[in-house]
């Protein structure tokens, strides 16, 4: 589609992005390149975590536009709202549909800056819990009745002005519902999951798995339970490590492989992660591989993945990992669910529970037919419903209806 004879535009309004890496950070990028090579621009309005970033470049074709303030303090993520709305007025004019990225931040100014430049405006969860605002006090000193009845006051007031969105992408049908319970009409949600590049994410031989845990220094026996993504708060990391040190006190040949870092994040556990992964008992079993680029080869090492995050949009690690036709253990909450078909194609565990995750754990790593059995599955359900091609493609007419209605002032301000 086209606007008057030019390419439709659209700007992504996101706390972070390049090059801090995560599985919505590279959505971003992988749909925003998607869209430019289709014919289209994109845009990102982003912060600039580090000073040594760049305040605009080109990446992948796509516009990156980065607002102080830089460094990685918690702070900082509500110190960009001013930076982000100037930067938002600044490019009214290069862009025609805007799409926010959760809310705990960017949602409500975001919304209500695209009404003030009369520009649409569609909503993409982060994780699930935003609406609801389950997300501000689940696992905090606020978990107890009143403050959760002045929270959910306080959610549901700002709800008011967040149903004004155009529309509403939700990465799962547990966020969908969600919306709906929160008063968003059904017609304003659309669920369209992650999609994955299913040519590069396959299942390894078991030639080229050895292969690469000769080139990554893994090691080469034994079986290898592996996570994906940033080392964070919430992501239930710290879980994970105490279900391992249960699981490797029974079965010295287990090892366990962090993909990822903290560094620079506000929420970052690496440094408690670390420290744990040197004491007696787990000394040697844990691997940090750090931040890389390329999940891919660690994946095909793997036998087992493990996606114990408290609460998750998607999760797309775990469809990355699925795709690779790993056999899942994950948490039964948020998107996950969507993923792993439990005793089919995974294993699903209460979030937070470490004996039940480690339990879980030990029924795919003491029986290979199985891993291989629901990996298999796994795969077969990727390709069903988390091809990236349908899922562009599903954005793509998004986008355009929304251009198509174009923007409006904010409802509550309407007669």
């Amino acid at each position: 589609m086209s606007l008057a004879g030019r390419p439709l535009r659209v700007l992504f309004l996101t706390e972070s992005f390049h090059p801090v890496l995560g599985g919505g950070e590279a959505h971003i990028r992988d749909l925003g390149r998607r869209l430019v090579a289709s014919g289209w621009e994109a845009e990102v309005v982003t912060r600039r975590g580090g000073a040594a970033w760049p305040p605009v470049e080109m990446l992948d074709g796509i516009r990156v536009v980065r607002v102080p303030p830089a460094g990685p303090a918690r702070r900082g993520k509500y110190l960009m709202v001013p930076w982000a709305m100037a930067a938002l007025v600044r490019e009214r004019r290069r862009f025609d549909v805007l799409v926010v990225r959760g809310t705990r931040v960017l949602g409500l100014p975001g919304i209500l800056a695209a009404r003030a430049l009369a520009k649409p405006v569609i909503w993409q969860a982060e994780v699930n819990g935003e609406m609801s605002g389950e997300i501000y006090t689940w696992g905090t000193p606020l978990d107890r009745p009143w403050p959760r009845r002045a929270v959910r006051g306080l959610t549901s007031a700002r709800n008011l002005v967040m149903r004004d969105a155009d529309a509403f992408v939700a990465m799962s049908g547990q966020i969908a519902d969600e919306l709906s319970r929160q008063g968003v009409p059904r017609e304003k949600v659309h669920w369209i999951p992650h999609g994955v590049d299913l040519g590069r994410f396959r299942p390894a031989t078991e030639e080229e798995k050895a292969g690469r845990r000769r080139e990554l220094g893994l090691p080469g026996a034994g079986v290898i339970v592996s996570y994906t993504g940033r080392l964070l708060r919430g992501k239930g990391l710290e879980i994970l490590l105490q279900a391992f040190a249960l699981l490797a006190s029974r079965d010295p040949s287990l090892h366990l492989l962090l993909v990822g870092s903290g560094e620079g994040q506000s929420l970052s556990v690496e440094d408690e992660l670390r420290r744990r992964a040197g004491e007696p008992g787990l000394e040697g079993r844990v691997t940090f591989a750090g931040r890389v680029a390329d999940v891919a080869p660690y994946l095909g090492a793997s036998d087992v993945f493990a996606f114990p995050s408290l609460f998750e949009a998607l999760g797309l690690s775990l469809v990355e990992a699925a795709a690779c036709g790993l056999a899942c253990v994950g948490s039964r909450t948020g998107g996950i669910v969507d993923v792993i078909e439990d005793g089919v194609s995974g294993l699903l565990a209460e979030p937070g529970d470490p004996a039940e995750l480690s339990a879980k754990l030990q029924a795919l790593t003491t029986n290979p037919e199985r891993r291989q059995s629901m990996g298999g599955r796994a795969r077969r359900l990727i390709e069903k419903r988390f091809d990236v091609e349908d899922s562009v493609a599903r954005y793509r007419s998004l986008f355009a209806e929304v251009a198509r209605r174009g923007g409006s002032a904010l409802g509550l301000l309407r007669p």
